[in-house]
């Protein structure tokens, strides 16, 4: 999609990734050499040290797991899993929704680094359920449950799904492992449950620290102390034992305390925000009461269409709205995808609606 690079730099507010703000690299950087020095974290070679070991450490209370480990990425951490629970099973299927991060974005990993397969199971927007797993073919390796799921606008199961989905992996002998890269938020939506609760049956988790908690990037997965130690093996082996991973676990460990006690702000500016947009514009909310801290607005335009709408809403109202739409659905449905951090926190929710308010008036012209 062409973006048109004079006309998103004159706009005032911008909507999109980084969520967490616009933060100076420099000024980054400082912001963690002074954390590291207030609470006297020295040097660590290959990610083994005082520092890796806490944010490991509070990573899996958080998720109520024995151990976790810290990746350089969530496409490495991932793959690690699946070929875990492969090994484990002695079967080579991964059931997968069609959505699946793994399937979409990350070049099909599973199957050309890892030699798996996949079986794909349930409905575009409705997130995964006991029911499609029961009915899925014989010899899984694992499920793969997207907690929220994103392109469904991060579309949750009930609480009862949930516990039927691990019932059913329990069932079937198949190993359950989270994708929850953007978990973080899923406490305000299952009300008096922890990340414990919600994580309690599967076998592993990944969680992401650059979604929603805003680090300069990294990832975690968790599980038990023998899949810990397996996935320490692999992930050597994929080239993810870094000399120094200094900047990244320090600044996980910077933001975490500070964004977790901020994710009931992000959640509920979610749901006012969504709720400003489809009075403005008539625009469908997905899902129609955000349960997360993100949703997707779906706009019935082809591409060409919402390119123009999107840069006439610039013009009117000097707000870019996004470099991307999704396209996944067909050529006649896009979905804008917000998720809430520090970046749309500044920002006035009257002004956002009002875009996509101009960007509704742009259709049929």
């Amino acid at each position: 999609m062409a973006i048109d690079e004079d006309l998103k730099a004159g706009c005032d507010v911008t909507i999109g990734f980084p969520h967490d703000g616009d933060m100076v690299p420099a000024e980054r950087l400082r912001a963690i050499a002074d954390f590291m020095e207030a609470q006297a974290w020295g040097d660590e070679a290959y990610l083994d040290g005082a520092m890796t070991r806490a944010l490991e450490t509070d990573v899996a209370a958080r998720l109520g797991m024995q151990a976790a480990l810290w990746f350089p990425t969530g496409t490495m951490a991932q793959g690690v899993a699946a070929r875990i629970h492969a090994a484990e099973t002695g079967h080579n299927t991964l059931l997968l929704h069609p959505s699946s991060h793994l399937e979409l974005h990350e070049e099909q990993g599973y199957a050309h680094a890892h030699g798996l397969k996949a079986e794909m199971t349930g409905d575009w927007r409705a997130p995964l359920n006991g029911a499609d797993i029961k009915a899925a073919g014989s010899d899984l390796a694992a499920v793969f449950l997207e907690l929220p799921q994103r392109h469904a606008g991060g579309a949750l199961p009930s609480w009862s799904e949930l516990q039927k989905i691990k019932t059913e992996c329990a069932a079937r002998g198949a190993k359950l492992h989270i994708d929850g890269a953007r978990i973080w938020t899923c406490i305000e939506a299952y009300e008096g449950q922890t990340l414990a609760d919600i994580c309690d049956g599967a076998d592993s988790v990944y969680v992401s620290f650059y979604k929603d908690i805003g680090a300069l990037g990294g990832a975690a997965l968790a599980g038990s102390e023998g899949f810990i130690e397996a996935a320490k093996v692999w992930r050597h082996r994929l080239g993810g034992l870094l000399i120094r991973g200094a900047p990244y676990v320090a600044d996980a460990l910077r933001l975490m305390p500070e964004r977790m006690a901020r994710m009931p702000a992000y959640v509920e500016r979610a749901r006012t925000l969504a709720s400003a947009i489809h009075a403005a514009s008539g625009f469908e909310i997905e899902p129609g009461k955000p349960r997360t801290n993100m949703f997707h607005v779906r706009i019935p335009m082809d591409e060409q269409t919402i390119q123009s709408a999107r840069d006439h809403a610039a013009r009117e109202t000097g707000v870019w709205l996004a470099n991307r739409f999704w396209d996944y659905e067909g050529p006649n449905m896009h979905s804008a995808e917000l998720s809430v951090g520090e970046r749309i926190m500044a920002i006035d929710p009257e002004r956002i609606a009002a875009a996509f308010e101009a960007m509704a008036s742009y259709r049929g012209r």
